[in-house]
Formats: C-alpha cells, structure tokens, sequence
C-alpha cells in the first residue's frame, strides 16, 4: 500500500529542476519548473501502472532518500499551490497527497 502522502523536496540544478521524492527515494527531472507539479504526479502514475502490470507492490524495493534531503525539505519553503491529487488505478487503497517544498 502507498503511503498516504508522497512528498518532495524541489531543487534546480545546473538547468534541471531535480524532484526528490523523501519516502521511495526516486528521482525525476523537468526543466521547466511550472511542470513540477505534472511531473510528480506522472511519475507517481507510471510507477503504479508499471507495477500493477508486473504483478507487484507500487514502489517495492525502493529505499527512503537519504536524510540530507528530508532536512532540505524542512528549511524548504512549501510550493506555492496544492498539488493536484493522485488518482490511482485498481484498488490500491487511498489516494495519495502530494507534497512539494521548494528548496531552490
């Protein structure tokens, strides 16, 4: 089951704006930083639908990111409008919230 709510600590670097998920740890990238918000989500999306092809727990194998980053997130200040809601397939429970700070 996923975790109730999904947060993210945003940060540009170099050209990228490098999108760190702090409770499975994956990492995804946009250049532009008005499609963080579509980003996360896609990413949240295809990672269920991968997974529930395959037969297997959303996320399974993927480990917390490293502390540094959960602290990023603490000093990061919160992004500027919710994030739209995750809506997933099949019944895997509830939906998720989505939370982003911007530490950049």
């Amino acid at each position: 089951m996923l975790e109730q709510t999904i947060r993210a600590v945003v940060y540009k670097e170099g050209d990228w704006w490098v999108i760190r998920c702090l409770e499975y740890g994956f990492v995804t990238v946009t250049k532009r930083r008005e499609d963080v918000p579509s980003e996360i989500r896609r990413f949240v999306l295809v990672q269920v639908a991968a997974s529930l092809k395959y037969g297997i727990e959303p996320f399974r194998g993927y480990a917390p990111a490293p502390r540094r980053y959960w602290e990023m997130y603490e000093k990061a200040n919160p992004w500027e409008e919710p994030l739209p809601p995750v809506e997933l397939p099949g019944d895997l429970g509830p939906n998720p919230t989505l939370e982003a700070r911007l530490a950049a």
